[in-house]
């Protein structure tokens, strides 16, 4: 009996982690479009650490960089955007062939004002990211990546 729980117990987790990389996924496409999703989008990023799974660091610095698009001032614009890119170029660190954490960098950098000078990696992303999406298995991830390589820079 106990081991059925923990198996339970297990597929449960498993399976809310899915979902809330699918929220992830779902309020980052929609921060883009206005100041509402995108404190959504922060506030469902805000207990991740730097110390968490890679995945969900790169969510919480891309959520921080949109929200800076949203905050007034210069000085807090750039203090948002800057915490956002060093988790984000932290996640690309700690796991640089994850299709996934690069497709969010990539969105990050082709979407970013010049003046914050993030734009390095886009050729790199771009090229990775359309050879890798090839290899990827039918599901949430392929159609969430297709759907960047479709929309792009906007």
């Amino acid at each position: 009996m106990k081991g059925l729980t923990i198996t339970v117990l297990f597929f449960f987790s498993m399976g809310a982690k899915a979902q809330d990389v699918a929220r992830l996924r779902s309020e980052f496409v929609a921060a883009a479009s206005s100041a509402s999703a995108a404190e959504k989008f922060l506030q469902t990023t805000s207990k991740i650490s730097a110390s968490a799974k890679p995945l969900l660091v790169a969510y919480r610095g891309a959520a921080l960089v949109i929200w800076g698009k949203y905050v007034r001032g210069i000085e807090d614009k750039k203090k948002a955007a800057m915490e956002g890119i060093i988790l984000l170029e932290s996640a690309v660190a700690k796991n640089p062939d994850h299709v996934e954490i690069r497709t969010l960098r990539l969105s990050i950098q082709e979407n970013s004002p010049k003046i914050l000078k993030y734009k390095d990696n886009i050729e790199a992303d771009r090229s990775f990211v359309t050879r890798t999406y090839e290899e990827l298995p039918e599901g949430e991830l392929k159609s969430f990546v297709a759907g960047y390589l479709q929309n792009g820079n906007k």
